[in-house]
């Protein structure tokens, strides 16, 4: 990942981080990148402008995937780097397209507006297959429902002793008591979980298409009915996430075993409504797990790199994958306590010539060698 200081429109359009963050924020992404601005005010007019041209890409292209989106922003960058100057662009590139294909757009997107008006404002307890409602009606205990339609977080604590956090415009249901092989609630909006733990008790979390599986850990999830995404996002522990359609395919949810796609902390998945697909990836500033900070440092000296990449792994919860015969000559000497994952792996690949990528929530190294 490059240093955001150094970014210009076309490095933001293209950035996998900020692109999530645009697309489908989750809370600790809205504080770094509000934060990040504060810290550099000099980029806030770039990003705001990166950030609106993506969600006009994003909304002239309601019906197609991301791929589609992906060439279109390929199209702005190429613009973008052609303008005299590679000057930033003062107003969105709109590409022209014939009337008679707009035409033709315009009226699929009005129908589909109408219907959307319908399930969501004027029919909100629609019950679509996936939708909160639809979900309660298949729970088998009587539940109890705690609503926020405030501003502030509202703390709920549940008969085991698990918390949640229920923020702003959301509704969680669940019984007063587990008395069944499994703890489950149902959820509309966005939560954080502290579950206690219980391995003969799995605890469930049914948010629309997501079925997220825990048995002890922290975690977020964001499932807001109108939204494009749902996502879970792993704090602490770890959490089995699949999509309702794979638990009616025979995925039992009484089953001990975690199923599905599993996550580890600083992991998050996102189950794209429009591709109707789960994608793992990690979350824009991933935090650490060992419980450490204060007496454990990232000081090396001639450290051989396999022992550099380890101490990362132990301390954000991540995997690291790189040639360890390919870098068995690398070393680090470098002191890096103070900065974030992506900055240390920043440093670590000029250090020794490399480069990385996060792929599938795992952060792959490419090398060629140190002498």
């Amino acid at each position: 990942m490059k240093d955001y200081q150094f970014f210009e429109f076309d490095d933001f359009l293209e950035d996998v981080a900020f692109r999530r963050w645009v697309f489908n924020p989750l809370p600790q992404d809205d504080i770094y990148w509000e934060q990040w601005q504060t810290d550099h005010p000099a980029q806030k007019a770039t990003i705001q402008q990166a950030r609106q041209q993506l969600l006009t890409i994003k909304g002239n292209l309601l019906l197609l995937s991301d791929e589609h989106i992906d060439q279109k922003v390929a199209q702005l960058v190429q613009r973008a780097q052609a303008m005299p100057g590679n000057e930033e662009p003062t107003a969105p590139i709109v590409r022209r397209i014939s009337a008679t294909w707009y035409y033709m757009a315009a009226s699929v997107a009005l129908l589909l507006g109408l219907l959307w008006l319908y399930q969501t404002q004027l029919n909100p307890e629609s019950s679509t297959p996936n939708s909160y409602a639809h979900l309660l009606e298949s729970a088998t205990q009587p539940l109890v429902e705690v609503e926020n339609s405030g501003s502030q977080p509202k703390k709920v604590t549940l008969s085991d002793g698990s918390t949640i956090v229920l923020y702003k415009n959301s509704r969680l249901s669940y019984p007063k008591q587990f008395n069944t092989q499994t703890r489950e609630v149902y959820l509309t909006g966005e939560a954080f979980f502290q579950i206690h733990k219980n391995p003969g008790k799995p605890f469930l979390v049914y948010a629309n298409e997501l079925v997220t599986k825990v048995l002890g850990t922290s975690f977020f999830v964001k499932a807001y009915e109108k939204d494009q995404n749902v996502s879970v996002t792993v704090r602490t522990g770890k959490v089995s996430v699949f999509a309702q359609a794979d638990k009616d395919a025979g995925i039992q949810k009484t089953s001990r075993e975690l199923g599905g796609m599993i996550l580890m902390p600083n992991q998050q998945a996102t189950w794209m409504r429009v591709d109707k697909r789960l994608v793992r990836s990690l979350i824009a500033q991933p935090l650490r797990v060992d419980n450490q900070i204060l007496t454990t440092a990232f000081v090396f000296k001639q450290t051989p790199i396999a022992d550099v990449f380890a101490a990362l792994e132990r301390a954000y919860g991540v995997d690291i994958v790189f040639d360890e015969a390919l870098m068995a000559n690398c070393t680090l000497t470098a002191r890096l306590d103070d900065e974030s994952l992506y900055k240390k792996l920043e440093w670590i690949c000029a250090g020794t010539e490399s480069s990385y990528e996060v792929v599938d929530g795992q952060i792959i190294i490419t090398s060629q060698g140190c002498q």
